[in-house]
């Protein structure tokens, strides 16, 4: 069985940076999972919480109506991951109320309003949600990763609310379970979702992107330059109180190259507490493909590796026009066969900056 995974479209964004609401890359998207017997939608192809659920289901339509033309007749598997995680409510409903206990997969057919329609736009596909992930073979396993902000040492928003639940409440024990995760993180999902239902929820910008615009600029303009410097200097201050309040470990350093080894030592310790004994472990959320050449640093400690799937958003703080592209350049399928360790393949490489970002022009207006 050739499985095809994507993760991280966030279809529905304010910003305009869901790429796969633009039919061309849709298209190119489409033609590469032609070839799958089922795909996995590994979490965050909704974005829930910057728009009212009406309109980011009315953004993602055209999307799901053509994987369903697409995939007629094979599965396509969602998995929840935390922008989306509306998705997996009637999921833990269900077993909150049947005593059981959330495991590492769980598998349901459509349940709620959101998850119904997708599945009646899907057509002849055939959905299934799985949450919190689900092995795709003995040897590999798939979640969306969302986990790990419990264990990332980069201050997110997320990450400092998620800190915050954990000192107001109880820290997570040494060896978890996914009930575990859940009680830290659920209230910041079901917090962030009510605020989007008034409205977009973010004004211009997300905070993290406004910062890491003033800390970057190279505009060579004077007030510029001042708001960077007084944002790169604030920082540490900021850092050092949010850790001293929480009792956290949150590191003021925001380099890229730090960032990337949050993100990598969090999935790596989420897969060590959650005892998931996998070859492969496949996550999304970073929205930082891996690995490539810096394969050992995506080796688990205890043995087994570590892979992302990369994203489908452009956000433009992001990328500099100009410079080559990222580990964060979207556009990634990572397909998975019977044998074999996961491969990605990179579909937007030879995409200009000036193009993407003239996508997400178009889509915001």
């Amino acid at each position: 069985m050739r499985t095809a995974i994507v993760s991280d479209l966030h279809l529905g964004s304010a910003f305009g940076e869901d790429l796969l609401r633009d039919a061309g890359i849709r298209r190119t998207l489409f033609e590469e999972l032609a070839g799958a017997d089922r795909v996995v939608l590994l979490g965050d192809v909704l974005e829930l919480r910057e728009l009212p659920l009406a309109a980011a289901l009315a953004a993602a339509r055209p999307f799901f109506e053509e994987l369903g033309e697409t995939m007629a007749g094979r599965p396509v598997l969602l998995a929840p991951g935390n922008h989306d995680h509306r998705l997996a409510e009637p999921l833990l409903e269900r077993l909150a109320l049947s005593g059981e206990t959330l495991g590492l997969e769980h598998r349901a057919a459509p349940a709620g309003e959101a998850a119904t329609r997708i599945a009646a736009w899907l057509g002849d596909a055939e959905l299934e949600l799985a949450y919190p992930g689900l092995w795709l073979r003995d040897d590999v396993y798939a979640t969306h990763g969302h986990y790990m902000d419990c264990h990332m040492s980069l201050p997110r928003l997320e990450c400092v609310a998620a800190a915050a639940t954990m000192r107001i409440a109880r820290p997570l024990p040494e060896r978890p379970s996914p009930a575990d995760y859940e009680h830290v993180l659920q209230p910041v999902y079901g917090f962030t979702y009510g605020l989007a239902q008034g409205g977009s929820a973010w004004g211009g910008a997300r905070p993290s992107e406004r910062a890491w615009r003033a800390m970057a600029t190279r505009d060579g303009k004077r007030a510029g330059r001042l708001r960077g410097a007084v944002v790169r200097a604030a920082i540490p201050a900021g850092v050092w109180g949010v850790n001293r309040l929480l009792r956290a470990d949150f590191d003021a350093d925001l380099s890229p190259e730090t960032i990337a080894r949050s993100g990598i030592d969090a999935a790596a310790e989420m897969a060590r507490r959650l005892e998931i004994h996998a070859s492969h472990t496949i996550t999304g959320h970073t929205h930082r493909g891996g690995p490539a050449a810096d394969e050992a640093a995506w080796t688990r400690p205890g043995g087994g590796m570590l892979h992302n799937t990369g994203s489908w958003v452009f956000a433009t703080a992001f990328h500099r026009p100009g410079t080559p592209p990222s580990a964060y350049w979207p556009g990634t399928v990572t397909w998975l066969d019977d044998e074999g360790p996961p491969r990605r393949k990179r579909l937007l490489l030879e995409r200009e900056h000036a193009e993407l970002q003239a996508v997400v022009r178009a889509t915001r207006r």
